[in-house]
């Protein structure tokens, strides 16, 4: 009975020892098969999900650099048009001591940014004094200009690129700090009497952009020139000086881009470069690898938390089942090769279970979920900074070259009308006290004749920023186009362009006949100067989903080279050799599509001709029979 007993009560003991014996041999065999694939896809998730942040680190800076770059060279070029608008504006070498003086007011109060002004002949001789602000109480309504003093005048003379400008007619000089740390440059554009008219402009709005371009506490930012002198720095304190670090050595040395690097501080920071274009300037911008893949701790956080969850999980299930365990391992193994290799998008099964395998897969899901989803953001946001990046610049330059035009159109008409009036009306009271056939009176007439241009100019660089509203009505577009042509008609048959009628089904549109008529003119006549040899026109239109109608001027002339292209509608750009050219043809057909709720686009490479399409909508499909 005691042996009995005894075995009775001493067999569980030993079922429970033996039972635990094997939950141990199974834990030893079957946890670390479970459990190190699941670390293995946790760690391999983690460098892939870091690696990823990386890279989309290193293109967001690659994008900042080449904002802040096009911005530069946008601010730049600006100012480098707007000198180039007020040389041409004036006949410099006409004007007396006195005149030239107040031309240079003129054009320092006109030009935005400016500093300081000078005219200069071309082997350096000062034809005029400097314009510039000596103190706040000479001109209070220049609020925002700089002060200078005789050094910094001393310093505008030594950066004026005067060689440059007498050779190609503009060029822009040296960037250079004053005293104050302002960064200004200089540029020289040479003016229709073989003059040079030199203007110094400060940098010093482009400041914030440089000081604000979202890097850090930690991070730095900075304009250079060649000789590697910092433009434009974080830091008040950083212009003028050099700059020394292997991100500014390898971009003056032509590689440009990414790099890692070991600052002067002997931390390891994630840099990018990129060239200001047609400066020869880079921008730098670099900060701590630690700040940029600060999201990578939070991941790391992640993944451990994961990888303690997938463990548990693994402990518990291997005390109950070695085969259920292993498929759902095999799973997420699979899943970690596809986050390996970039599949994002991957999800492993079991998520339903209830079970913690369940629990397991589901947290591996929402790891890969929050890895898909930061790589969509970032791709996201590179994405979106690079298309804000381009409007920013698109309307800096448009808002630069419209108000340019406005300040400069509303100075000329204020400054020229009045005297010309005078001059006109003494000339044509001349005139009257002339016989027909004296010498005299053909001087006086060809004085009245220039006058006149000049008044024509100056009407059309008003009418040109003129938004006054036209009286609009139903028109024929065949009527309007064969009337446009018959206005050429003897011009191009003179140039010997042959004209090729396309039309299609008749079309009305609504519009003023006047500006249109203008317009389609103008196109017309443009094609004539493409064509000095003869060629031939075709003129047509059709209509696009019976909403708009495309009217297309094409001609077999010399056709606009890839890098004139994207000036053409600009307010005088021109590069017709004809004097008569005022380079406000296109602007104004620009102008006259948008005020008809359309667009004007071009077509063209060098000796392929020129092709330009006018979209006006239609005002009904089919009104004519």
């Amino acid at each position: 009975m005691l042996a009995t007993t005894t075995f009775v009560r001493r067999g569980p003991l030993l079922v429970q020892s033996e039972q635990m014996r094997i939950g141990t041999r199974a834990l030893l065999i079957i946890v670390p098969v479970a459990v190190l694939p699941l670390v293995g896809a946790g760690w391999i998730g983690f460098g892939v999900s870091r690696r990823a942040l990386e890279e989309r680190t290193r293109a967001a800076q690659i994008a900042t650099a080449r904002f802040i770059a096009e911005r530069v060279s946008a601010e730049v070029a600006a100012s480098l048009h707007a000198a180039s608008l007020a040389a041409n504006a004036m006949e410099f070498a006409q004007l007396s001591a006195q005149e030239r003086l107040g031309a240079l007011r003129l054009v320092f109060r006109q030009i935005e940014g400016a500093v300081a002004v000078a005219l200069l002949s071309r082997d350096g001789a000062q034809v005029a004094p400097p314009v510039y602000l000596a103190s706040r109480a000479q001109e209070p309504s220049l609020a925002d200009r700089e002060v200078l003093g005789k050094a910094d005048i001393d310093e505008f003379a030594r950066g004026i690129p005067l060689d440059a400008a007498v050779q190609i007619g503009a060029a822009v000089g040296p960037a250079h700090t004053s005293r104050e740390g302002s960064p200004r440059v200089s540029v020289a554009v040479r003016t229709r009497g073989e003059l040079v008219l030199a203007v110094e402009f400060s940098l010093a709005r482009l400041a914030p952009l440089v000081v604000d371009s979202g890097l850090g506490v930690r991070g730095n930012a900075a304009v250079v020139d060649r000789s590697g002198r910092v433009v434009l720095g974080s830091s008040r304190q950083a212009a003028a000086s050099r700059a020394d670090s292997p991100l500014v050595e390898a971009a003056l040395a032509g590689r440009l881009g990414a790099l890692s690097f070991t600052g002067v501080d002997r931390v390891e920071r994630l840099g990018a470069s990129a060239e200001v274009r047609d400066l020869g300037w880079v921008v730098a911008i670099d900060e701590p690898a630690a700040d940029a893949l600060a999201e990578s701790r939070v991941l790391a956080r992640r993944t451990a938390a994961a990888v303690a969850i997938a463990l548990a999980a693994g402990v518990a299930l291997a005390l109950l089942a070695s085969g259920a365990i292993v498929r759902p391992i095999k799973a997420l193994h699979r899943g970690a090769s596809a986050l390996t290799g970039r599949e994002l998008g991957h999800r492993v099964g079991a998520a339903d279970r209830g079970d913690e395998l369940g629990d397991l897969a589901r947290a591996f899901n929402a790891m890969a979920a929050e890895i898909e989803r930061w790589d969509r953001e970032l791709g996201e946001r590179v994405e979106e900074k690079t298309r804000e990046a381009r409007e920013a610049q698109d309307l800096l330059l448009r808002a630069q070259k419209l108000a340019a035009v406005g300040q400069l159109g509303a100075g000329i008409a204020h400054e020229v009308n009045n005297p010309l009036a005078g001059l006109l009306g003494q000339t044509q009271l001349l005139l009257l006290q002339e016989p027909a056939d004296s010498a005299r009176r053909k001087k006086l007439e060809s004085i009245e004749t220039q006058a006149l241009r000049i008044r024509e100019i100056v009407q059309r660089l008003q009418h040109t920023g003129d938004g006054a509203e036209s009286a609009q009505t139903p028109l024929d577009l065949r009527a309007l186009l064969e009337e446009s042509l018959a206005r050429n008609e003897k011009a191009l048959a003179s140039a010997a362009v042959r004209v090729v009628r396309e039309y299609g089904p008749p079309l009305r549109i609504f519009g003023d006949p006047r500006q249109l008529m203008e317009a389609f003119s103008e196109l017309v006549i443009n094609a004539r100067r493409a064509m000095p040899a003869g060629g031939q026109l075709t003129v047509g239109y059709h209509s696009i989903d019976g909403q708009l109608a495309a009217i297309r001027f094409a001609d077999t002339g010399q056709g606009i080279a890839p890098g004139v292209r994207p000036r053409i509608f600009e307010p005088f750009f021109t590069t017709k050799q004809d004097w008569n050219a005022k380079g406000l043809g296109l602007t104004m057909v620009h102008r006259v599509c948008e005020e008809h709720h359309g667009r004007v686009t071009v077509e063209s490479g060098t000796g392929r001709g020129a092709t330009f399409t006018v979209l006006l909508p239609i005002l009904q499909e089919r009104a004519l029979a």
